[in-house]
C-alpha cells in the first residue's frame, strides 16, 4: 500500500521529500542478510528473530498469537503422532513460490 511521507526523511542515500508517495517493498524484510545469519534457511529456533511476518504497531495481526500456538500445537501434534516424519527430497530440491505477499512451498513431500 502507498504511504506519503509526512516530513522530509533520508532513506539510505534517498531524500523522500514530504508529500511524496512511498510504495514500500516488504519481499525481503526477513531476508535481509543485514539482520539474519543465513536469511534464506528456514530456522525456527533462531534466536535472534526481528521477524516483519505479522507486522508491528498498527499493522500487527489481531490473529498473531493463535497462529504461532496453532502451528506450535500442530507441529507438536503431527510429530509425536509421526516420530518418523521426514522430507521425502532432499532439502534443495524443494521448490519456493515467490511473490509479492505470499512465500512458501509448491509442496512438501514426507515420508513416514
Amino acid at each position: 500500500a502507498p504511504h506519503v511521507a509526512t516530513e522530509d526523511v533520508r532513506l539510505g542515500e534517498t531524500l523522500v521529500r514530504a508529500g511524496q508517495v512511498v510504495v514500500p517493498l516488504i519481499d525481503a524484510a526477513n531476508r535481509d542478510p543485514g539482520m539474519f545469519d543465513e536469511p534464506g534457511r528456514f530456522d525456527p529456533a533462531r534466536e535472534a528473530n526481528p521477524h516483519l511476518a505479522f507486522g508491528h504497531g498498527r499493522h500487527f495481526c489481531p490473529g498473531a498469537h493463535l497462529a504461532r500456538a496453532e502451528i506450535h500445537v500442530g507441529l507438536r501434534a503431527l510429530l509425536g503422532r509421526f516420530p518418523g516424519l521426514a522430507l521425502a527430497v532432499p532439502a534443495e530440491e524443494l521448490v519456493w513460490r515467490r511473490g509479492m505477499f505470499i512465500r512458501g512451498l509448491r509442496e512438501l513431500p514426507v515420508r513416514w
